[in-house]
């Protein structure tokens, strides 16, 4: 029996279950502190924080290390480290062990955020519920040869629980020294309201094809009231055919959205290199390439995935040639 018709009995981890609800409810006082008592500067402090952390999430541990999309200058990995690290959602190398699980067991039993489960599932109640029986080994086969070469992320890896709270004690208690805010608003707003809504943006995430993708194989899948609230499109099934796009957007979108207008920028800053995408072209090429050899699509893909800035510099110089 395939891997994802096979159920695997999954218990109730309470001790999950009560942390997240505490941790929610921290949350809705600080949300209701901001409201009413926090000062401007504040919320714009902690909205800044989450900017942040987001950026680490889907521009650094997403697209730059679990995808290997582009590559960044030292000091761009260093920020984006900071910023995952500010998530509370443990080190960038288990982050990226887990997101590469997900991606090899998609849509199985061995998926930890498996799709087929429901919308909740993959969204939040894998965290309330025990893992794959094998979840241990399974992890023991994703290939990290890269993450073991890159120091940033062994360096984050290897110091995370100094980091993590160092940096929180830090960024909670600026606004309490600086401008006189409240401590509970310090520690309820800027502490835990800001990491919640870091990790909803993680977590919602990996319920992408639920919330903003479509059944390639089934016609009926736009009839879904989502369509009243997001766009449904095949972005998000692109994504896990040719994850290494930097293009491809964390929630249904493709070619725009804020991460990659930084990407962008950071590689005409010369902080980004080697970009990688595909054009249409290269998607037809690749296709007949795979039905001659027998490879995989994603393999023959790779072959033909460009760096759109050398693309436009190589037309830049190609211009300077032409005689006026």
């Amino acid at each position: 029996m395939a891997d994802k018709d096979f159920r695997i009995p999954r218990e109730i981890q309470w001790i999950n279950v009560l942390y997240y609800i505490y941790i929610h409810y921290a949350a809705v006082v600080g949300l209701y502190l901001a409201i009413f008592q926090a000062k401007w500067i504040t919320i714009v402090y902690t909205l800044c924080l989450i900017y942040i952390s987001v950026l680490g999430l889907n521009a650094g541990a997403h697209r730059l290390w679990a995808h290997s999309s582009y590559k960044a200058h030292t000091a761009l990995k260093l920020f984006l480290a900071v910023g995952q690290t500010l998530m509370c959602q443990g080190s960038l190398y288990n982050w990226v062990l887990e997101h590469r699980l997900h991606h090899k067991y998609f849509g199985t039993e061995k998926d930890p955020f498996n799709p087929n489960l429901g919308i909740l599932f993959a969204y939040f109640k894998n965290k309330c519920l025990s893992k794959h029986p094998d979840n241990e080994k399974l992890l023991n086969t994703v290939e990290v040869t890269d993450l073991l070469k890159d120091n940033v992320v062994m360096w984050q890896n290897r110091l995370y629980w100094l980091l993590a709270p160092l940096l929180i004690a830090v960024t909670v208690f600026l606004p309490l020294e600086l401008w006189g805010e409240s401590f509970w608003c310090c520690v309820l707003f800027a502490g835990f309201f800001r990491s919640i809504v870091s990790l909803h943006y993680n977590w919602i995430m990996n319920a992408a094809t639920v919330i903003w993708g479509l059944e390639p194989l089934n016609k009926y899948s736009i009839q879904t009231n989502l369509v009243f609230v997001v766009n449904k499109s095949l972005w998000p099934q692109y994504h896990y055919t040719l994850p290494w796009d930097y293009q491809t957007g964390e929630y249904g979108n493709y070619n725009h959205g804020f991460v990659t207008a930084h990407i962008r920028v950071w590689a005409a800053l010369r902080l980004v290199t080697d970009l990688r995408t595909i054009d249409t072209d290269g998607i037809r090429k690749a296709m007949i390439e795979t039905s001659k050899t027998a490879q995989e699509f994603n393999q023959c893909a790779e072959k033909y995935a460009f760096d759109p800035n050398l693309l436009k510099i190589k037309c830049e110089l190609d211009l300077e040639r032409i005689p006026y």
